[in-house]
């Protein structure tokens, strides 16, 4: 049996959950399971967690915050003046982060009832608005054409939820080649995406 440390027992059982989740499964998963897993007792868990679809939504929840931190370094080591390369940078954080952290990104998207989970929405919608935000600069500054940024935002991160999602799944050479990885990927693809929005000279 793991040890834990239980000053902060709810960010263990968050971390004991998303463990569990590797094995088990979202259906498999259950309160009773991650008091086992921690070392605690049975009724442990009911302190910090209503049921196990608070669980769920606690995962969900941490991992847009990580997200969000891990995309937001990417795009501050890229070119500042260069929309196209911080798109391109905050697209590889995104798949680098779902093949670090599969176990968060299967719960990420589920639905959640945004009345009982606000915090989880909130997280949510931050982690898309900072990629609408390099959009919106970028037909700020003229280097995408005009159009409804909130369609070119939800088309870059539909291909790139979906190159995640693939990488995750399945062998990377599923879209290319044996010597590309998951980040040269993203890159040849927004490319293409990109190419599509860019205004032309």
């Amino acid at each position: 049996m793991a040890k834990y440390h239980h000053g902060n027992l709810r960010h263990d059982l968050i971390q004991v959950a998303t463990e569990l989740l590797a094995v088990e499964g979202t259906h498999g998963l259950s309160l009773r399971k991650m008091a086992q897993k921690a070392g605690v007792s049975h009724n442990a868990p009911y302190m910090h967690f209503a049921d196990k679809e608070a669980v769920l939504a606690a995962i969900a929840e941490e991992g847009f915050r990580l997200l969000a931190v891990e995309v937001e370094a990417a795009i501050e080591r890229s070119d500042r003046q260069n929309t196209r390369q911080q798109l391109i940078a905050a697209s590889e954080a995104y798949v680098r982060f779902a093949q670090a952290r599969p176990n968060h990104l299967q719960v990420m998207f589920a639905p959640y009832d945004a009345v009982k989970y606000p915090d989880l929405l909130a997280a949510s919608a931050a982690s898309l608005d900072r990629l609408f935000e390099l959009v919106k600069s970028g037909r700020e500054n003229g280097k995408l054409v005009a159009g409804d940024p909130h369609v070119m935002t939800k088309a870059i991160w539909s291909m790139v939820h979906g190159i995640a999602s693939i990488s995750i799944a399945y062998q990377t050479t599923t879209i290319l080649s044996a010597n590309d990885s998951a980040t040269d990927v993203v890159s040849v693809f927004i490319n293409y995406l990109l190419d599509g929005m860019a205004t032309k000279d």
